[in-house]
């Protein structure tokens, strides 16, 4: 009888961050404002999902459905407030700040989550 493996999700957020760099590098290119922004929307969407990752796969086995699903809970909560905190406080402490850059790299991090999980997670 095979056990169930964790998905390799750290994998995903490794390859989020080394997308994410040098697209902010670029973006100093064109500005301070704009890199930092780029970066801080980017660790904005990665951040909060490495957290539900980290709860959502802690436990594995039938045997233990219940905790899993207390787990898988726990963390959505914990990614949801920890995306509304880092918009909040990024909004409230980060002057100047180019909002465009910072929701296009939050969507791009979203995205690439996305297909990345569905390359490396199958």
């Amino acid at each position: 009888m095979g056990s169930i493996r964790k998905p390799p999700v750290f994998k995903v957020f490794l390859i989020q961050l080394l997308i994410l760099l040098p697209i902010a590098l670029i973006g100093w290119l064109y500005s301070a404002t704009v890199s930092y922004s780029l970066l801080l929307g980017g660790l904005i969407q990665v951040i909060p999902s490495a957290y539900f990752a980290f709860y959502a796969f802690r436990i594995i086995g039938s045997a233990q459905a219940g905790s899993a699903l207390q787990q898988i809970y726990r963390g959505e909560i914990g990614k949801f407030t920890l995306t509304l905190l880092g918009f909040a406080l990024v909004f409230v402490f980060v002057k100047p700040l180019h909002s465009a850059a910072l929701f296009s790299a939050f969507g791009l991090m979203t995205l690439v989550q996305w297909v990345v999980n569905a390359k490396v997670i199958q």
